[in-house]
């Protein structure tokens, strides 16, 4: 397939600057999917990720401008893991559906970020921006770089300690798990948890690489969370074959070849893109969930 679109686009597809382009796209996404694993896995179906994403990126922004490279990754961080826990607490203290809750949670935090938005155009400034600052870590090879000590600490964390797997067996059975000693609630709030730290990580690229991320309203912003879903899909559709962990970088680095390529025949993007988007999301959740009975999550 790879072989046919690269013919088809003029030779352009398989080139070492294409393909570093791919993979630089899909070092966002990758971070992201690797933070809903940890939430998702639980049953914990956040739809505010991308509006915590958008926040964060702003907070690490207005870190990074006073601290440089140290508060941008730090402003990520703390925003990612506080905004996550915050949501771990409303979800699992009110009852109500996670996905319910986190459509809840995602007009609260685009509510902030456009009152912050409003604020610093009425002071007569604009939205924290980088400039020229503060850019390489978005850009390569230091995004990609990135991508080797984040497989190795979300395999670690995910396969190897207490938080992976009890997260891994709340989502599997949760009578067995309560049988087992696990505390359900704890597992799925550390899991969340760990899901704000990549996030935060996440969001300070993101800031780098965009420079200026503008607030978004109208819960425009759960459109963020289709391609790391699909990711996480398409990773779980591979379980057998690959681990999780993995499967979520091919999927990432697949479905950013997936738009490279179309960009690179001339479908449009915001449109025809989109509804590319949205199939793939379909036919990956019949392919992955095609061996499940009775309700699937």
């Amino acid at each position: 397939m790879f072989l046919i679109v690269h013919i088809a686009a003029d030779f352009r597809f398989l080139t070492a600057r294409n393909l570093g382009i791919i993979i630089s796209h899909a070092v966002i996404p990758t971070f992201v999917t690797w933070g809903m694993v940890f939430s998702f896995t639980s049953g914990m179906i956040d739809l505010s990720v991308g509006a915590i994403v958008i926040l964060a990126s702003n907070f690490a922004g207005f870190l990074g401008l006073k601290w440089g490279y140290a508060g941008l990754l730090l402003g990520g961080l703390a925003a990612g893991v506080f905004l996550q826990a915050l949501n771990g607490f409303v979800f699992l203290k009110t009852n109500i559906p996670p996905w319910v809750a986190g459509l809840g949670m995602a007009m609260i935090y685009e509510s902030i970020g456009a009152i912050y938005s409003n604020l610093a155009v009425r002071s007569g400034g604009m939205v924290v921006t980088l400039g020229s600052k503060l850019r390489a870590l978005g850009e390569l090879p230091f995004n990609v770089l990135m991508l080797v000590p984040g497989m190795v600490i979300v395999y670690i964390l995910f396969c190897r300690t207490s938080i992976g797997l009890n997260v891994r067996a709340v989502g599997s059975d949760l009578r067995v798990t309560r049988q087992m000693g696990i505390d359900p609630e704890r597992a799925k709030f550390l899991g969340m948890v760990v899901c704000g730290v990549f996030l935060g990580l996440g969001s300070a690229i993101n800031q780098s690489y965009v420079g200026q991320l503008l607030p978004r309203t109208g819960l425009s912003s759960v459109s963020f969370i289709f391609q790391p879903l699909t990711a996480v899909l398409i990773a779980s559709s591979m379980s057998a074959i690959f681990n999780v962990v993995i499967g979520v970088v091919i999927g990432t680095i697949s479905l950013s070849a997936l738009f490279n390529a179309l960009t690179l025949l001339g479908v449009p993007s915001g449109t025809w893109q989109e509804v590319v988007m949205r199939l793939l999301v379909i036919l990956v959740t019949i392919v992955s969930m095609g061996d499940e009975e009775g309700i699937v999550k």
